[in-house]
């Protein structure tokens, strides 16, 4: 089922019909993932147990494992990333941050997907 798009940082995308627009398949799983591990470790209202909270791991003493073995427990919890092959995380250190790398098997497509992203300050 398609979702608003709404890409972390970013404002609602509007369709070329001038709708909202919408996003479905490994695209959502990408929206979806990266959601969950920006989310507050407090989570949502609704949902404290949702989220990572990779930005408050900022600031801290580096821990790639810790920050690893964080992204791994919870894509573990998104139903679209498939168990087999287990997906490969990568935790480069950057200046006032990191750099994160995700790559995945879909449930949806069966097709490996890579995601990269910067976490910082």
């Amino acid at each position: 089922m398609p979702d608003l798009y709404h890409f972390w940082g970013e404002d609602l995308s509007v369709s070329p019909a001038g709708d909202l627009a919408l996003v479905d398949g490994d695209d959502l799983t990408t929206q979806r993932i990266i959601r969950r591990l920006m989310t507050s470790v407090k989570g949502y209202i609704w949902h404290l147990d949702y989220g990572a909270g990779l930005p408050q791991r900022i600031g801290d003493l580096l821990d790639a494992n810790a920050i690893r073995g964080v992204i791994k427990t919870q894509i573990a919890l998104e139903e679209a990333v498939a168990r087999q092959p287990a997906p490969k995380i990568t935790v480069t250190p950057l200046t006032n941050g990191v750099s994160v790398t995700i790559e995945y098997a879909s449930a949806i497509t069966g097709q490996q997907t890579a995601l990269s992203f910067d976490v910082n300050n």
